[in-house]
C-alpha cells in the first residue's frame, strides 16, 4: 500500500502537490517550503491548519507533522503554537515517529521541528527585507520571540533524549542569540559528565565547547571536560 492509499488522495495532494503562481507544479518539497510569498496558496493555509490535530498515536503523527512543516515554513503562527503543543505533550513517548537514517533506534522528530522553527523565522526575515531592505526588522524580531519557547524546550529535552544539536547550535551562533546561553550551559554540564560513547556527548559537546569559548570562555575555564 502506497502513501496515497494510506492517507487518501485528497490529503496527499494537499500536503505534497503544490503549484506556483503560474500554475506550474513544484516538484521538490524544499522548493515548496522556501517558495516566494506570491506562490503560497492562501486558501491552502486554512486547509492545512485543519490538519493540526492532537497526536494520540504514532500512526496518527504523519499528517499533522507534515502539515505543520509546510505551515511553519510559510509563516503560520498556528503551526508554531502547534509544534510547541506537541513538545509539551511529549509526542516522542508515543513511539519512534521519525527514525534516524543510520541510528534507527532514536527519533529525529524534534530535530525536524527545529528545522521548521528556523524556517518560520527565515520567512519573516525575508518579509522584512522585502519591506524595509533589512533582514532584522520588526517582523523578524517578532518571529524570533515566537520560536524562543519551543526552542528552549527542545534544547532542554536533550538532557533526556538523543538529539543532534549541530544545526541548532550553528544557527544560534550565526545569529548571536545569546539568550539561549543559560540553557546551552546546562546541556554542556550534562554532556561533559557522560561516557564518551554517549551520542549526545559525541555529537554535541565539541560544538557547544566552541560556542561557549566564544560567548563565555570563563565558564569553560571553570568547567573543563573530563
Amino acid at each position: 500500500m502506497n502513501l496515497q492509499q494510506v492517507i487518501g488522495q485528497e490529503i496527499y495532494d494537499l500536503l505534497y502537490k503544490h503549484c506556483d503562481a503560474n500554475g506550474h507544479l513544484i516538484e521538490d518539497m524544499e522548493d515548496v517550503l522556501y517558495c516566494d510569498d506570491r506562490d503560497i496558496d492562501q486558501e491552502r493555509i486554512s486547509e492545512l491548519e485543519v490538519l493540526l490535530v492532537p497526536i494520540t498515536s504514532a500512526q496518527d503523527s504523519l499528517i499533522p507533522i507534515e502539515a505543520s512543516k509546510i505551515l511553519a515554513a510559510w509563516g503560520s503562527e498556528k503551526a508554531i503554537e502547534y509544534l510547541e503543543f506537541c513538545i509539551d505533550e511529549r509526542i516522542d513517548c508515543l513511539g519512534n515517529l521519525d527514525p534516524h537514517r543510520i541510528h534507527g533506534d532514536y527519533d529525529t522528530t524534534y530535530e525536524r521541528m527545529v528545522d521548521s522553527l528556523f524556517q518560520y523565522y527565515t520567512r519573516y526575515t525575508e518579509r522584512d527585507y522585502a519591506i524595509s531592505n533589512t533582514y532584522h526588522g520588526e517582523l523578524a524580531e517578532k518571529a524570533k520571540n515566537k520560536i524562543n519557547a519551543p526552542l528552549v524546550k527542545i534544547i532542554t529535552l536533550s538532557k533526556e533524549l538523543t538529539l543532534d544539536m549541530g544545526y541548532l547550535i550553528k544557527v544560534l551562533k550565526h545569529e548571536s542569540w545569546k539568550e539561549y546561553l543559560p540553557t546551552l550551559k546546562e546541556c554542556y554540564l550534562d554532556f561533559m559528565q557522560r561516557p564518551e560513547k554517549d551520542l549526545n556527548r559525541q555529537w554535541n559537546l565539541l560544538a557547544l565547547t566552541e560556542l561557549l569559548n566564544e560567548w563565555d570562555p570563563d565558564f569553560l575555564t571553570t568547567n573543563k571536560v573530563k
